[in-house]
């Protein structure tokens, strides 16, 4: 018996290395060659930058992580925003082979191979809970499904993403097993699985201490099904105890509250299931008799604390709420909906983000359930709120794909199962094959993008490091230890300039040019930076920067206006300001032998701001190679609203002739514009206080030629 045992095992060992080692094949080779380079790791993403940086730092006072950076934003530094758990886990991992001496390249190395492992490490919780709730076939599609799809999923889980969201999407999705085990287990094996739900869920606030989301949903489940009731309250309980050491950090007073409010639900839950059984009332009415409870609960802790939960109400609405309330939401691109967070809205955004997996997974959704409707299968009831939480989650917010993309596989492999039930051996591996071609192509091709800063901006950033005093009085104030400042507070020994430069890149000026932004990641400075790059008057703009202690002003390929040609945040950086695009930018029809067709047109207040001034023209004088004066009529065409035609066009050798021309005639409805997004054809003067230093690409911009440079300005006297 013990030979045929190990038999049995040897072939399901072979399996399981084939299917892990596949996931991180796919998360790391296409990937190598845009992570390892001759000057180290390059990091993927602006915020694994940033925490690269902190996990340098706990390493250089090991066991202690600082609470606060004087290098993450300009002026009076900023406390450090992320939970302490990936830091800490990815330190530990560099620390202990190393002996407690780990090298810069090996932490970086540790850094960038993380996320990819624990990526492909997916397949063996997703394969045991589809076996739980579906079957073993199912557990078979779930695993492939996991290891291979594409989206935002694969994009968070590969090789140099050194950003939190692979272990928080772990840590998540182990709670989620764990407590659907616990559901339909009794006696210690219970118990262990309650303390792995415990450990998995601390975990998991310990590293996004603001998925205070997670929480709710274990109370929601536990309010409906008694039976979770109990594993739930231990969950959540030991939870807490894991969370005790991250008291103090940001969000943690918000996950203290989830905290508790689960745990009333779980007991309110758990108390009035024992009181309806020993008293033999009527099943129906204790799930609303638990909720009347459970309001009243929460209505006297709202009463009790009015303050902290406005302050949560709005940190919720400022995060996760509509465009037209959360500026936030509407300028970050993971936190947009999922149909349009792609480069292509619509259908493609929501291939780009979740790749094919949501086609099988939601019709099995529906079906799902309809079986925890019908049946009291707790595990069930779990998976089901669980699943639509975070599918709900993922279609008002792209980066909750992370927490539905497993479910979303486990479904999937449900799905598959279904449909090929009592089918041929052969079948079923015809329809593996099928899922690896269908999904492959598009998983190589999104793991190979290189989304680091290239070589033009780490150029600038070299030299800035190489060229620039040190903004600190003390040079180790980079490398120093700080305890989380109070709010209203600043730190000792700051930076006493900074870098004036659009959020997106912050966290790469400090972790590689080692200074300090005037905005970074957490959109912090943003508005600063969005009225300085738009402002259309230098004096005061300049000025404005001068008062502000910027020393430099760095712009590159994405700063000015570009359509077409560049991804520009120009349009972000109006909206956070509450401007219109259409008095920078417009889109005329004009009529071709093959009808309507669209002419972008720049107008002069865009050349006239900073974005443009400095990149396409390094803030020299400008004579201007003369306006356009379109004159234009609402479209006739039906599904053009707002759109206009135009009727006329006539170029002038001046600004000031075309506004001659259009005061004599007053009944015209004219547009004046130009039609070189990199040639100003309105004459512009000098911008005086800033001095262009540094260019990745001396050439001047010119549309025949690829646009590409990162500049570096000075702040200079008048």
């Amino acid at each position: 018996m013990t030979g045929r045992s190990s038999a049995r095992r040897l072939p399901i060992a072979a399996a399981w290395c084939a299917v892990i080692a596949g996931a991180l094949a796919l998360r790391v080779l296409p990937a190598w060659h845009a992570v390892f380079g001759p000057q180290g790791v390059n990091f993927q993403g602006d915020d694994a930058l940033y925490h690269v940086r902190t996990i340098h730092n706990l390493l250089a006072h090991f066991p202690w992580r600082s609470g606060f950076d004087p290098y993450a934003l300009f002026p009076g530094g900023q406390n450090v925003p992320t939970g302490p758990f990936w830091d800490y886990l990815v330190a530990v991992t560099a620390w202990i082979p190393a002996a407690g001496a780990p090298s810069p390249e090996f932490v970086d190395a540790v850094a960038a191979w993380l996320p990819a492992i624990l990526g492909a490490l997916f397949p063996l919780p997703a394969y045991f809970l589809a076996r739980r709730m579906f079957g073993a076939a199912a557990a078979r599609f779930a695993c492939l499904w996991v290891a291979v799809l594409s989206g935002g999923f694969l994009w968070l889980t590969h090789l140099g993403m050194a950003d939190h969201h692979a272990a928080e999407a772990w840590f998540a999705f182990l709670t989620l097993v764990a407590l659907a085990a616990a559901a339909e287990e009794a006696g210690a094996r219970r118990t262990r699985r309650v303390v792995g739900a415990a450990l998995a869920l601390g975990c998991f606030l310990a590293t996004r201490p603001a998925g205070i989301f997670l929480p709710a949903i274990l109370g929601c489940c536990a309010l409906w099904e008694p039976l979770l009731a109990g594993p739930v309250l231990g969950a959540v309980l030991g939870a807490a105890l894991v969370f005790v050491p991250v008291t103090g950090s940001q969000w943690s007073s918000y996950t203290w509250i989830s905290l508790a409010l689960s745990a009333t639900a779980a007991g309110v839950s758990l108390g009035s299931a024992k009181a309806w059984h020993a008293r033999g009332w009527p099943s129906a009415l204790r799930p609303p008799a638990a909720l009347v409870v459970f309001a009243g609960a929460f209505a006297a802790a709202v009463a009790m604390w009015p303050g902290s939960f406005h302050s949560l109400w709005f940190e919720i609405r400022r995060v996760a709420g509509p465009t037209s309330v959360s500026r936030i939401v509407s300028t970050v691109q993971e936190l947009e909906p999922i149909y349009r967070a792609g480069s292509r809205p619509g259908w493609m955004s929501v291939f780009e983000q979740a790749g094919l997996v949501w086609i099988p997974a939601l019709p099995a959704l529906a079906w799902t359930l309809w079986r925890a409707l019908r049946t009291h299968q707790a595990a069930l009831r779990l998976f089901c709120v669980w699943s639509l939480v975070a599918g709900a989650g993922t279609l008002l917010q792209a980066r909750m794909i992370v927490y539905f993309a497993p479910v979303a596989a486990v479904l999937a492999g449900a799905a598959c199962a279904r449909a090929l039930d009592n089918r041929r051996r052969w079948v079923q591996a015809a329809a593996m094959a099928a899922i690896l071609a269908l999904n492959l192509p598009f998983a190589v091709a999104l793991v190979g993008i290189d989304s680091s800063p290239n070589q033009d901006w780490r150029g600038a950033l070299a030299w800035l490091r190489r060229n620039s005093p040190d903004p600190a009085a003390d040079a180790r104030t980079w490398s120093c230890y700080y305890a989380r400042v109070p709010r209203g507070a600043h730190g000792a020994g700051l930076p006493a300039w900074g870098v004036a430069v659009w959020w997106d890149e912050g966290y790469a000026v400090e972790q590689i040019a080692h200074r300090a932004p005037m905005a970074n990641g957490t959109q912090s400075g943003a508005e600063r930076m969005a009225r300085f790059f738009t402002g259309t008057s230098p004096e005061t703009a300049v000025e404005r920067l001068r008062r502000a202690g910027a020393r430099y002003v760095i712009v590159d390929p994405a700063t000015p206006l570009f359509a077409g040609n560049n991804r520009s945040w120009f349009p972000v950086a109006l909206r956070i300001l509450g401007r219109d695009l259409d008095q920078y930018f417009r889109i005329l029809l004009q009529t071709t032998d093959s009808g309507l067709s669209p002419l972008p047109v720049y107008l002069p207040d865009y050349y006239r701001t900073m974005a443009a001034r400095l990149y396409l023209s390094d803030g020299a004088e400008v004579p201007g190679t003369g306006p356009w004066l379109f004159e234009v009529k609402p479209a006739d065409s039906a599904g053009l609203a707002g759109a206009e035609t135009i009727t006329w066009y006539k170029r002038f050798e001046s600004e000031s002739a075309a506004e001659a021309y259009t005061l004599a005639h007053p009944y015209n409805h004219f547009i004046m514009g130009c039609l070189d997004a990199g040639a100003s054809c309105v004459a512009l003067p000098a911008v005086k206080g800033l001095r262009r230093v540094w260019s990745s690409d001396p050439l001047p911009v010119s549309p025949e030629r690829t646009v590409r440079a990162v500049k570096i300005f000075q702040v200079v006297d008048p």
